[in-house]
């Protein structure tokens, strides 16, 4: 587990150092890092349908690889601040390439604690957050919010089964 998190705070580190653009630098053609907006759609989709299913009102993110907002929706009657939890679990199964809800007790840790409020406490380790896994690398993540943890990854994982 320490290998990872090194890993994880390299990354956020780069991100800082590479932030920083020179005026030599050349564009480059971006690769995809995660899914696309149509992927996400889909993805979305499928998850409200499982939440519906459910007879419950949810917010879903999709993330791509580095964490980016894809696409995120809350359906009607779902509460506001399940749209923020949405994307912290979602922010959580990206950074860590697992579910979200199998993080508590890596969150107690003081380096976890210390990694979330780098992230302005924006990652949320709690059941509802999945990975996408593709060719055995994390492509992004999809998450919902505002039903019972168990709905929430059930309608997470329909999302997940699209791509």
């Amino acid at each position: 587990m320490p290998t990872r998190t090194m890993l994880v705070l390299a990354i956020l580190a780069a991100g800082v150092i590479c932030s920083v653009s020179t005026a030599a630098q050349t564009p480059t053609a971006i690769t995809s890092i995660g899914p696309t907006l149509d992927e996400a759609r889909k993805a979305l989709t499928a998850a409200e349908a499982t939440a519906a299913k459910f007879g419950v009102a949810v917010s879903c993110a999709v993330l791509d690889a580095r964490g980016d907002i894809v696409a995120l929706h809350r359906m009607d009657k779902a509460r506001f601040i399940t749209v923020d939890i949405a994307r912290g679990k979602a922010l959580a199964a990206v950074i860590f390439g697992q579910p979200s809800g199998s993080l508590d007790q890596i969150a107690k840790a003081a380096w976890f604690q210390n990694l979330n409020t780098a992230a302005q406490g924006r990652v949320y380790p709690v059941q509802g957050g999945l990975p996408i896994i593709r060719n055995n690398e994390t492509y992004g993540a999809v998450a919902c919010s505002g039903a019972s943890g168990k709905q929430d990854e059930d309608s997470a994982r329909a999302g997940v089964s699209t791509f």
